[in-house]
């Protein structure tokens, strides 16, 4: 009896570790072609999906005008074929779709399709991807000068590796740009649109610049490349609320950026679901007395007061810092970083109103979306009241601490990834135009067209005889094969009785080259 329940309980751990281990679905080999059909511009998808556990997915897709900022183009979209729920992994999957409102604008689309397992994703295994080497090394790099008057070489430098990092990543970037002071300043921007709510945005943020006379390895090069390992962490995964990476300019001199941000950078119908804003997060010490407080501190925050001299006043902390309107996402963070990254120490302070009461805590980039009613966090280590080197030459990467700076990414990560509604699934994009050629090039050019019960082929144009033709279903199942020997002018294959619909003819050719025509039967 003991042997047999040891199985048991071996067989249901086995089921458990699967289950924790379920792996999400991979979409590939996605093309878009487009083709005029009784009058109808049609969008033709084809594409192939994978899944470990060979599970039904949904199959969602959307169209972007702007290179993959918005997918807003989407809302009129009736698509057939191999989308919704429940689609089963596989090869040769179909969607098509009418565009032909999309005719009249001439420009380059991107379509996006996105796989869900409808499982919930592993966030630990996720926010453990944040990589403290990484970190260090990439900030190795941004410290140094970055002032737009004593330091313009290299704030430019750091602006172009925020750019290029962004775009390796896959997100649309964007230069944000306002003037200020003779100077023209630049909000730079990466974006991972959302799929199902992609007007609510959840922002990670941190200002990249410098005052005159610091390197600013943690003022601000620590919250920089913090916001740059979140994106990198974060972006490969598909989001129901748009997620949005921006490093702010010129907050060194007022919050310039942020301000200019609120003032013309948000997008009409947008609304921000919540903004967790980096300023300083790598100054960390054990040393007791290390940690001071700003006066008038004890009144306003008595039970965070009370911790930290419970604790020595030791710099050992992250200070979580929202106002009113931000206190439930202030109160969602904690939660995050108690349960993904249980060694990292939060106090968090609930400032009242718009935060006017507690200057000291309206110092960053977090401020002008307080002061517009919007949500949001500033995530900080304690600044001048604990770092003595800030706004110094001494403020250098040799004196911070990675492994507090990554376990405060960590936290930010899961905290954002919840907010905006990560997806445990896959996507994919391409591009298309109404202009692009339905004919595939060179030799392998051959018109197929359907008549009632029949396909007619046009052998002229098909210089390799030998092929194979191939009828699908809107959803990708295949109904016939049938080898063809394509040495008349043209040749005619019998199909099975079709319903009304859309359906798929391939031609292919030995060695892989094929070509495909969506046909309806009416």
């Amino acid at each position: 009896m003991r042997h047999l329940f040891h199985a048991v309980f071996l067989f249901f751990l086995s089921l458990s570790v699967l289950t924790a281990q379920n792996q999400a679905p991979v979409i590939s080999n996605l093309t878009a072609s487009t083709e005029w059909i009784d009058n109808m511009l049609i969008l033709t998808l084809q594409y192939d999906v994978f899944d470990a556990e060979n599970e039904d997915l949904n199959i969602s897709m959307q169209i972007s005008d702007d290179a993959g900022k918005t997918y807003a183009v989407s809302n009129f979209l009736l698509p057939t074929g191999s989308i919704g729920y429940p689609v089963s992994p596989g090869t040769n999957h179909f969607i098509a779709t009418d565009i032909t409102a999309l005719a009249a604008m001439p420009v380059t689309y991107t379509v996006r399709l996105v796989a869900d397992d409808l499982h919930d994703p592993d966030l630990q295994a996720i926010v453990d991807e944040v990589d403290s080497t990484r970190m260090r090394n990439r900030l190795e790099f941004v410290q140094g000068i970055r002032h737009r008057v004593t330091g313009a070489t290299h704030l430019n430098e750091v602006r172009d590796s925020i750019r290029g990092h962004f775009s390796a990543l896959g997100l649309p970037v964007q230069d944000h740009s306002f003037q200020y002071g003779g100077a023209t300043g630049f909000n730079i921007v990466g974006t991972s649109a959302g799929v199902s709510a992609g007007a609510e945005v959840v922002i990670v943020d941190a200002h990249y610049d410098t005052v005159t006379n610091s390197p600013g390895a943690d003022d601000n090069g620590s919250g920089t490349i913090g916001m740059m390992e979140v994106a990198q962490v974060l972006s490969r995964y598909p989001m129901n609320k748009t997620l949005r990476f921006i490093g702010f300019d010129m907050e060194e001199d007022g919050v310039k950026g942020s301000t200019a941000y609120i003032q013309n950078g948000i997008a009409p119908g947008e609304e921000i679901a919540g903004v967790f804003n980096f300023e300083m997060i790598g100054y960390y010490t054990e040393q007791p007395n290390s940690q001071e407080l700003p006066a008038g501190f004890d009144l306003l925050f008595p039970d965070a007061t009370a911790e930290i001299a419970a604790n020595s006043y030791r710099g050992d902390f992250l200070t979580n810092v929202g106002n009113a309107n931000s206190a439930e996402l202030a109160a969602m963070f904690d939660t995050a970083a108690q349960q993904y990254v249980p060694g990292l120490k939060v106090i968090t302070l609930v400032v009242p109103g718009t935060g006017q009461i507690a200057p000291d805590l309206l110092r960053s980039d977090h401020a002008p979306f307080w002061l517009t009613g919007r949500k949001a966090l500033m995530l900080v280590d304690g600044a001048d009241f604990r770092n003595d080197c800030y706004h110094k030459p001494q403020d250098t990467l040799g004196k911070l601490n990675f492994t507090f700076m990554s376990n405060i990414a960590k936290a930010t990560a899961a905290a954002a990834a919840k907010l905006a509604g990560i997806i445990h699934g896959d996507w994919a994009t391409t591009d298309f135009s109404f202009l692009v050629s339905t004919q595939q090039p060179g030799e392998y050019r051959c018109a197929v067209r359907y008549e009632e019960g029949r396909i007619a082929i046009s052998a002229p144009e098909c210089p390799v005889k030998e092929a194979w033709l191939d009828l699908f279903d809107a959803k990708g199942a295949l109904l016939m094969s049938h080898p063809l020997e394509l040495t008349a002018p043209a040749q005619f294959v019998n199909t099975p009785p079709l319903q009304a619909g859309m359906y798929f003819a391939r031609l292919r050719w030995q060695g892989g080259a094929s070509t495909q025509k969506m046909i309806v039967a009416h």
